[in-house]
């Protein structure tokens, strides 16, 4: 590059000591929510880990069934027909559960594939049907669900 240097010069003259410290100072505060993140997934109680995953289908609202997702293994299949005739199948797979037919015209719940993570949700909007993995401990009745809500204002 000929006389590429002297285009350069000028705008090196302008950056300062204290540019330098603070783009460094600001890079390195870029990782402080990773870091926080990491340190307080490292001390989460064990009990929550070693908790079952159940897959919840709630139908408008309303709870429909309970699936069973830790431990399952083989394949179950299920249709859910709503008082229109609206249809979705959904197949237990292992540990994991996924809508594999609906009726509606867009097809995202069915793309959206199988989930097997806690807080991992499917949801067909015309139908009103969303799937949703929660952990569970050994007793379903005293499932506290308190710590999975978020409330916006």
């Amino acid at each position: 590059m000929i006389g590429g240097g002297k285009q350069v010069k000028p705008y090196l003259k302008m950056i300062r000591r204290f540019d330098i410290v603070l783009v460094v100072l600001l890079t390195l505060l870029s990782f402080l929510p990773l870091a926080i993140f990491s340190y307080v997934k490292a001390n989460e109680p064990k009990s929550i880990a070693n908790q079952g995953l159940t897959a919840v289908i709630t139908v408008d609202g309303k709870e429909y069934k309970k699936v069973a997702l830790t431990g399952h293994t083989g394949t179950e299949s299920f249709t859910i027909t709503q008082a229109d005739g609206d249809s979705n199948t959904i197949e237990v797979k292992d540990e994991q559960i996924r809508i594999s037919k609906a009726t509606c015209g867009d097809q995202v719940c069915v793309r959206t594939g199988a989930i097997t993570k806690r807080g991992e949700t499917i949801v067909c909007l015309p139908h009103k049907l969303v799937i949703e993995v929660k952990a569970t401990d050994g007793d379903s009745n005293n499932n506290n669900d308190d710590d999975d809500m978020i409330i916006s204002s």
